[in-house]
């Protein structure tokens, strides 16, 4: 039988062979006479009569009609009677994604539903993503067979974002082809955030005094509501006094210094949450400075032999020293057979011999970035050795 959308004519026929009278034939459908029309086809010694019945307009309301025919020649015999019941084969009505058109959540599984109804029997769906079918899909059919449903297990990804999703219907005893709905896809994520230094910038040439910028760099959907800036874990505020400038999404450091180096990164924040870039490492280099703390004043016996340590702060760590001393009436540099270094700390061995010989003893260092502006200053006097930073007097003469 054809699909309910095809216009055309269905011809049934009957014969029945002989009887006497010759039988009438009449034609019903679900009880109701629709034709009582026969044609006596003589030949080969028998008599038939035969009867046509012709259908047009074929639709879903005929599905399970019967059509009947009768015979009869006299009214004291039952007449003979033989039923066609209609079975007919449809294409699907309609089809339809329910919840269509919202925007999914990268990284997360979501149940999509896709509903199909009309088809005979049962419509099959499938699920594409431009054009690739999908897997992971499970369907079920209502009792009266008349909706199919299909559940699709869909991990939305961000790369998903803006591809056409779709289920399409179609009864595979047919040859038309199927139903199809679809929408396209839009997914929203956590902002990813980059951080670029400034193209004017080198990374491995920078020093006290630089002013430093950087941009922020955020690829999210829905759009950054705010961006934030961090050093060393900590939120950065906007302070033009303090030299820091945060715009939009860059970040100014006027005249850096040593206190200025560390990680900094930026976080993008929108209605998926907050993405934080990596960290990006701001290497502030300077020329070497005195570390606090140190012992300034030593205690030395004459012929007795004193270390004097000099430690400095430098960027980067490869130093050299150099050590002069000063007295009333000279200042001359220390003899390098006396000076030893370790990373950047160094240690001169001196030994006063003469009154001469107390005074002060300064530690210069230096870098690839310059000479130390400041020296550390050590006083050597006539006493003995220094406990608990209490200067013991000697009275040896």
């Amino acid at each position: 039988m054809p699909d309910a959308h095809t216009i055309k004519t269905e011809l049934v026929t009957q014969d029945f062979q002989e009887g006497k009278p010759l039988p009438n034939v009449a034609w019903y459908r679900n009880d109701i006479l629709v034709s009582n029309v026969s044609m006596i086809l003589p030949g080969g010694g028998s008599t038939h009569v035969q009867s046509e019945l012709r259908i047009t307009g074929l639709g879903r309301r005929d599905v399970h009609s019967e059509l009947t025919c009768q015979a009869f020649n006299n009214p004291r015999t039952q007449p003979l009677a033989a039923t066609l019941h209609v079975d007919m084969n449809f294409g699907p009505v309609d089809v339809k994604i329910l919840g269509a058109n919202q925007a999914l959540s990268a990284g997360r599984r979501y149940d999509l539903l896709c509903q199909s109804s009309g088809s005979r029997p049962p419509a099959s769906i499938t699920w594409w993503k431009n054009g690739q079918r999908l897997e992971k899909t499970k369907e079920t059919t209502s009792n009266d067979g008349n909706t199919t449903t299909s559940t699709l297990s869909f991990i939305a990804r961000k790369e998903d974002d803006g591809k056409y999703l779709s289920c399409r219907a179609e009864n595979k005893m047919l040859s038309a082809d199927g139903l199809e709905d679809g929408w396209k896809l839009e997914i929203q994520y956590t902002p990813e955030a980059k951080i670029i230094l400034g193209t004017s910038l080198n990374p491995d040439t920078i020093r006290e005094g630089t002013d430093v910028y950087f941009d922020c760099i955020v690829n999210a959907h829905p759009h950054v509501y705010k961006v934030e800036w961090r050093h060393n874990s900590k939120a950065l505020q906007h302070n033009v006094g303090s030299g820091t400038i945060i715009s939009n999404q860059s970040l100014v450091l006027q005249g850096v210094s040593r206190s200025t180096a560390g990680n900094y990164t930026c976080v993008g924040y929108n209605t998926e949450g907050d993405g934080e870039s990596k960290p990006f490492y701001l290497n502030v280099m300077f020329t070497p400075t005195c570390k606090p703390n140190q012992t300034r004043v030593y205690g030395v016996a004459k012929q007795e032999e004193a270390r004097i340590t000099c430690q400095v702060d430098a960027n980067p760590t490869d130093v050299q020293f150099r050590w002069t001393f000063n007295n009333s009436a000279d200042s001359v540099d220390v003899a390098s057979s006396h000076i030893a270094r370790s990373g950047t700390s160094s240690v001169v061995s001196y030994t006063p011999m003469t009154e001469l010989d107390y005074g002060t003893l300064l530690c210069y260092a230096s870098n690839r970035i310059g000479h130390q502006r400041v020296p550390c200053v050590f006083h050597i006097i006539a006493a003995g050795k220094l406990i608990n930073n209490t200067i013991i007097i000697n009275n040896k003469r």
